[in-house]
């Protein structure tokens, strides 16, 4: 294909657990039969408008410093993956571990990390979580380790959620009467009241509307082009 020129990436799934509108949720993806020459510049995947993320689903973000050396913190992990690669035609799969980690552009909602073992030397590669000029998610992964691979297939899984609590003090003031006879009077009494708020951070939430399937595309950018892979999911009103 000539440059600029989109050609089918292979197959493509994807499935959110629960399915449900509104609800925050798990992701699962995974694009087969790749057939690109190395590796490509850059992995776009996005989601239909209503989607939704929060780096909040996490206690700790994964600094950039961790990134870099692997040591990204185990309470930043949100999933798992793999990807496929061939060496000199020789096919593997290397597993992943993937973590969220602090938005490396002003505007983002985190950045996202994976790292694996690729023929004994551990390698990390981050990309950005972020809402796209049209609303939706995307997630956008460069800069990809110069190493002589081909990318045959990608597959990633992620769920996380924190439950946050918060309490404010509020001063409440009511009227009382005390004594008898001519002796009873109003008094002015001040309470202190306590109130917690329990809020569910998802690092996916589902769109508040379903048409039957919710949908998205993985874009995978050679230098002969892009390859385009349109996903669908089933969703549950």
């Amino acid at each position: 294909a000539g440059a600029g020129t989109a050609q089918a990436a292979g197959t493509g799934t994807l499935s959110f657990s629960p399915n449900t509108v509104s609800a925050g949720s798990g992701m699962s993806v995974a694009i087969n039969g790749l057939t690109g020459s190395g590796l490509p510049s850059s992995v776009d995947l996005m989601l239909q408008p209503g989607f939704a993320a929060s780096a909040n689903s996490v206690s700790v973000l994964c600094t950039a410093a961790q990134a870099s050396s692997s040591t990204c913190p185990a309470s930043s992990q949100i999933g798992t993956g793999s990807v496929g690669v061939s060496l000199f035609s020789s096919p593997t799969t290397v597993p992943l571990k993937i973590f969220l980690g602090a938005p490396t552009q002003s505007g983002d909602i985190a950045s996202v990390i994976l790292s694996g073992a690729v023929f004994g030397t551990t390698l990390t590669v981050s990309g950005r979580l972020f809402v796209p000029a049209g609303g939706g998610l995307e997630f956008l992964l460069t800069g990809f380790p110069a190493v002589p691979v081909s990318l045959d297939a990608l597959s990633m899984s992620v769920q996380s959620s924190q439950t946050i609590s918060k309490t404010t003090t509020k001063t409440v003031t009511r009227y009382v009467y005390r004594g008898k006879g001519k002796h009873r009077k109003k008094h002015k009494v001040k309470r202190k009241i306590k109130t917690t708020t329990r809020t569910v951070y998802s690092l996916i939430s589902n769109p508040s509307t379903c048409a039957g399937m919710w949908t998205g595309t993985a874009t995978f950018t050679y230098s002969t082009g892009p390859s385009v892979t349109a996903l669908s999911a089933p969703c549950t009103p």
